[in-house]
């Protein structure tokens, strides 16, 4: 379990220091914003991998809670 949490801990880690990555700008180009009037994206990507992150620890609370309650059960 302890593995387990430390490369889930890991994993996020790394995720997160990737999301807020200054973009690569490649040489030669200015790095001028969208056009005006042109399309812009919305950054949900972000918000996202929160979102999946959250997911994640509380199943793990969850399944972790579930195996407690029956190793009490079982005593």
């Amino acid at each position: 379990m302890k593995k387990l949490f430390l490369m889930l801990a890991f994993v996020i880690a790394v995720g997160i220091t990737n999301m807020y990555a200054p973009p690569i700008i490649p040489p030669g180009d200015t790095g001028g914003g969208a056009p005006i009037g042109g399309p812009t994206g919305v950054p949900i990507d972000g918000g996202l991998g929160f979102l999946a992150a959250a997911g994640i620890a509380y199943a793990g609370k969850k399944l972790f809670g579930k195996k407690e309650e029956e190793k009490i059960m079982n005593n």
